[in-house]
């Protein structure tokens, strides 16, 4: 069965009524009734789908399908269903809805293969003990026990106190870490929390890196003086330099980089009195940006900045001091670009740090964005369509049911046969013969040992290889019964699309080449587009016969190698 809308709705409209401030907004603290209530929902529906349960010792709860070996390596994907107090609906839900519907899907579809295992993150908003991404932190090691125990929610609990109820357990959080060899990599989908894509109409983004995040505390020193009295050539005002200062950062960042933002969120004045000209100011700087270098740029341009003000000014140079430093998290380049490819999407960034961020540094990572409306988040109005949450989730899924490679060296010859058939058109038996070939040490190895069948082939065998593709724009395309995997490669190279005098410029070059060469011309239509391949007919109608075989036989093996890669996840 498809991925289902009207499921995801349900999910999130369900997770959307356990909130402890009922019409106005989600508020759902970790460990809380609401949050132990939503928890329970997602727990229910995934044991539905056919999964073992299980919380982590850090408090993330994890579900898999029970008929998945217990050493399969396998996919990570969820996110969290905590919430900032009056925050939205799809803030972190939507991710761990997908992961649910990607379960539920496979499981009708009867499906024994699913590498999939479901996350919910604990405490990752931050504001119920002080800290974000407790669970993802203590899962990875990155927090220990005693810090556990430090973290206090407002009723005075420990993190491990709190979260006994819900199997956070101290006494086995080193057994019960993360092992990286595990899995696969993490997919967490989320929403965008800008207001980018919205505006660009964008309905999916890959996200390439989390930014980092410098934290700074400025401390401005001038004179106090009568307001009155005091004439402005004579002033040392501390806060008409701490307002010069944040103008010019402002104008400073947007020359650094179009990735990188700055912010002044808070300012202290003293004495803060109506006729009194500031003696001290202090404000806070959150500069992030998607790259460490960007960031030790900024920071060097954020000190020259607020030193330059001071001089000119005749000020004792700025107190600053960093309050924090969170490097940059580059999402795995593969699984970008994989995804990138798989829905022609675009690239963004994301400003905002999540569990991904935490993982990101032990296994593969990446996160997919959905938009927010208007780039509303945190806050009730909070929206994001089911229908691009939807989406994510079926794209999702192409990605997680490819098998593995170590998953396809187990298989047997006609699972074997029935996976890796398609790569070369209508020929099953080149699957065939290489399945004696295994274990593939690489997708490269694969490629070659199917290649090697070809090349040991007859030289009947090879044409009929040859024979069993398609003419481009031919009859079959025409009638819709190409392979889908020829449907979309001719799709790529523009052929779906042809002007009338494009299509008759095909049709006679595919003529006179089935008359010259008795079998079909063959191009690798990923590589090039129509114009190109338009271009390629009379050259390669000059060649000989053999010289054409062996051309045709040259272009089906790219075409092999991009199926092969495009089905088979390199593990």
């Amino acid at each position: 069965m498809a991925i289902s809308v009207e499921r995801i709705q349900a999910d999130i409209e369900a997770v959307a009524r356990y909130t402890e401030t009922p019409g106005n907004g989600a508020t759902r603290p970790t460990f809380s009734a609401a949050w132990g209530a939503a928890r329970a929902y997602v727990i229910a529906q995934a044991e539905g789908a056919g999964c073992r349960v299980r919380t982590d010792a850090a408090g993330n709860v994890h579900a898999r399908p029970a008929g998945l070996r217990s050493d399969e390596r396998v996919w990570l994907c969820g996110s969290h269903i905590d919430s900032v107090p009056h925050g939205g609906d799809y803030d972190g839900v939507a991710g761990v809805v997908i992961a649910l519907e990607l379960l539920r899907s496979s499981q009708e579809d009867g499906h024994d293969y699913r590498p999939v295992e479901l996350i919910v993150f604990a405490e990752e908003e931050g504001p119920t003990f002080g800290l974000g991404m407790i669970g993802s932190r203590a899962w990875t090691g990155e927090l220990a026990f005693e810090q556990l125990r430090s973290l206090k929610n407002a009723a005075g609990e420990s993190y491990v106190d709190a979260g006994a109820p819900y199997d956070v357990d101290p006494e086995h959080l080193v057994d019960d870490r993360l092992h990286p060899d595990r899995y696969l990599g993490l997919i967490e989908v989320h929403i965008e929390q800008g207001p980018g894509m919205w505006r660009r109409d964008q309905r999916l983004a890959v996200v390439r890196a989390i930014a980092g995040r410098h934290q700074y505390r400025v401390t401005v020193t001038g004179q106090a003086n009568h307001a009155g009295a005091t004439s402005m050539a004579d002033r040392r005002d501390a806060l008409a330099a701490a307002a010069e200062m944040v103008t010019a950062l402002e104008g400073a960042v947007k020359q650094l980089s179009p990735d990188a933002v700055l912010t002044v969120g808070r300012l202290t004045v003293h004495p803060n009195a109506v006729n009194v000209i500031a003696d001290r100011v202090e404000f806070t700087i959150d500069l992030r940006a998607p790259e460490d270098d960007l960031l030790r740029r900024g920071d060097a341009m954020v000190r020259a900045v607020l030193n330059v003000v001071t001089e000119i000014r005749g000020l004792a140079a700025p107190q600053v001091e960093q309050t924090e430093s969170v490097p940059a998290r580059p999402m795995d380049a593969r699984l970008v670009e994989t995804f990138r490819a798989l829905g022609d999407l675009p690239v963004n960034v994301s400003g905002a740090l999540h569990d991904s961020a935490i993982l990101a540094p032990h296994v593969p990572t990446v996160m997919l964005f959905v938009p927010s409306r208007d780039g509303i988040s945190h806050n009730p109005a909070e929206f994001s369509r089911v229908e691009d949450i939807a989406a994510a989730a079926a794209l999702v899924e192409r990605l997680v049911r490819r098998p593995t490679l170590s998953h396809l060296n187990r298989l047997h010859a006609g699972g074997f046969v029935h996976t890796c058939g398609p790569f070369y058109e209508h020929s099953p038996w080149i699957a065939e013969r290489a399945w004696a070939g295994r274990p593939f040490a690489s997708l490269g190895d694969l490629h070659e040992k199917m290649s090697a069948v070809v090349r040991e082939a007859t030289a009947e065998e090879q044409v009929g290889l040859i024979r069993a593709h398609p003419d481009l724009v031919g009859r079959l395309a025409r009638e819709g019964r190409l392979t889908p995997e020829s449907t979309a490669e001719q799709a790529a190279a523009g052929l779906a699309a042809l002007r009338a005098e494009e299509a008759a410029a095909f049709e006679g070059y595919n003529a006179a080449y089935r008359e010259r060469f008795e079998f079909p011309f063959v191009i690798c239509a990923r590589e090039n587009r129509k114009e190109a391949i338009l271009a390629a007919f009379p050259r390669r109608l000059r060649n000989g016969r053999d010289a054409e075989v062996a051309a045709a036989l040259a272009e089906i093996d790219k075409i092999a190698w991009l199926r092969l890669r495009d089905a088979i996840y390199e593990d």
